[in-house]
Order: C-alpha cells, then structure tokens, then sequence
C-alpha cells in the first residue's frame, strides 16, 4: 500500500529565512510528520512581503490544518540541519484534516523522548524549561561558551557528549584520552562521567584553545590539558578509553596502529562524525575506506551507533 500523495501549498522558491509555529494544548504540542519518517514542528520558508509571524501562522494551517494565533515573541531554533527557524508560541483557534494531506500528532514535550527531540529541547530551553535530566553539567556549559566566543565550530554534538559521559562511567578508575580538546566540551562531558579516581590526558595543538580549556578544566584534580601534537599524549598509556577528535588522528591510514596500541587489553576507541548512509557524499558512493580500516581490523570489534539522524559514532574495542 502507497501512501496518498502530499500537496504542497506554498512552494515559493523566492522564500527568505524560515518560521516554524509551537502550538500548545492541554500539555501536548502539535507536531506533523515528515516525508521520510519522523516528526516536525509545523513550519517552512517566509514569503517575500510576509513576516515570520504570518508565516508561522499561514504554515500551520497548511501543514496541520490548525488556524492558530501567535501569543507571544519568537525563538530562534536550528534543525538537525544547522538550519535557522524562528519558532512562535501560538494558542490554537481550530483544527481540521491537514490541507497538504500529513499525518499529525499530539506529543508531551515535557517528557522523553520528546524533550529531547532537536527542536522541542530548544524551545523548552529557551523558555526556561529544560528538564532536570537533560540539563547540561556546568563545565560543559562553560566550555560552550568558550567555543561560541571563539566561533569554533568543531566541538562534539549534544548527542556525542552524552554517549561519552556514559562511557567514561563505564570505566571507574580508568585511563582516559582526548585527542583534540578544543575549548574543553568533549573533556567536560568525559568529566561528568567519571568517577573520583580515573583519570583524562587531553591534548590540543592549538595555543588559545588549549588555554581556555585549561581554564575550563583547570581545577579539576582528574584531568590535565596537554599542549602539542596528538601523538604526545599517548605515551601517558595504556588507556582504557581513547575519544579521537582531531583529523590527523582518525583520518590517516597509519595512525590506526599507533591508536590501537595505545588501547588496554578491552579499550575502546570513540570516533565521531561519521556520516549514515542516506548523508554521504557522492565521492563516498562507492564506499567508505576509513569504515572498512576500522571494521576489519585484526585487534578491534566495532560498532556504529547513530546518535542523530546526521551522525554516527563508531566504538571499536581491542580484543583482549
């Protein structure tokens, strides 16, 4: 069975930023299902002469068949994407089949998995409703911090510090590395995770950046902030668990070996950014080199985790 085709009513290709509509009742947000799976606030683009208001308002009648009215100023949300939404809190007049023929659905916002949906958390964060289980720790929220003054851009995501939390609290008293710390988010999610007697190398080749992760970090007993070339700080090894976050690190054919053997009998190795399969570019149509190094490695077993609809991390641990 097909489904029946969805009618786009505004297909404007000369639209100018984007608005994307909250609309609340009883507790529950109104949300409208995507093409390929998956829910969405109602939105899309602004119309030239329209304001994001209108917008939002003219999308969820479109999408949801909701006629709403905006009760209040806009939050600036970004999609799984990096794509800017305004998104406006609106109270609900009406509500009829959806004119462009979607699926829709009520949700708690306020409870998982919805609170951590890409978009709901935003809003709940910037109405100051986060939920206590998925406030950020402290450092984390220092070193981001750090990062949006410096517009350094290569942090880890939310997803991928929270997979390393707990990780690192799967290792009590272990040996830790960072390749690549950045300004200190990947060492401050690490650092929540670990208990009082493990300890974290990390390394950053970058002067300023170095600095400011270690005033992030700094009077933390468990980690020291290495200055220099990633390679330094493998030496501090074995380690039960190595998070590679730096390119020459992860991407080089002969930096494998030196990785492994850096590994404990039963350490893993975290890397980040991995592409799924419905995100890879066409050069890696044919197939993915560094996947095929990692997964056909004599001394490792590897696992790929998605840990969004954008990215992947792959987990390979040294046989013992």
């Amino acid at each position: 069975m097909t489904s029946a085709p969805r009618v786009n009513l505004s297909p404007s290709p000369h639209r100018t930023g984007r608005a994307c509509v909250w609309i609340e009742h009883a507790g529950r947000v109104l949300m409208v299902g995507l093409e390929w799976g998956g829910w969405t606030l109602p939105g899309g683009g602004i119309d030239p002469g329209e304001t994001g208001a209108q917008a939002a308002e003219r999308e969820a009648w479109e999408e949801c068949g909701a006629r709403v009215e905006i009760v209040g100023e806009a939050v600036t949300i970004w999609g799984q994407s990096g794509v800017e939404s305004l998104c406006y809190p609106a109270r609900l007049l009406s509500l009829d089949p959806s004119p462009e023929g979607r699926p829709v659905a009520w949700v708690n916002p306020r409870s998982l998995p919805w609170a951590d949906d890409v978009q709901l958390r935003q809003v709940l964060a910037g109405m100051g409703e986060t939920p206590a289980v998925l406030a950020l720790p402290e450092r984390v929220r220092a070193a981001l911090a750090e990062t949006e003054r410096l517009g350094f851009g290569r942090s880890c995501s939310l997803e991928v510090g929270r997979l390393l939390r707990t990780l690192a609290a799967s290792r009590p008293g272990g040996r830790l590395a960072e390749l690549g710390t950045g300004t200190g988010v990947g060492a401050a999610w690490l650092l929540a995770g670990m208990n009082d007697t493990a300890r974290l190398f990390t390394t950053e080749l970058d002067p300023e950046r170095a600095d400011v992760a270690r005033r992030v970090l700094g009077d933390d007993p468990r980690a020291e902030v290495l200055g220099g070339d990633w390679r330094e700080v493998l030496t501090y090894g074995p380690f039960d668990l190595i998070f590679s976050d730096c390119a020459p690190a992860k991407r080089e054919t002969e930096s494998l070996e030196v990785l492994v053997d850096a590994l404990g009998p039963g350490g893993v190795l975290v890397l980040d950014n991995f592409s799924p399969a419905a995100s890879l570019p066409a050069s890696l149509h044919g197939g993915d080199p560094e996947r095929d190094r990692l997964f056909s490695h004599p001394r490792l077993l590897c696992a790929e985790v998605p840990v969004s609809r954008r990215e992947c991390v792959i987990l390979a641990t040294r046989r013992a």
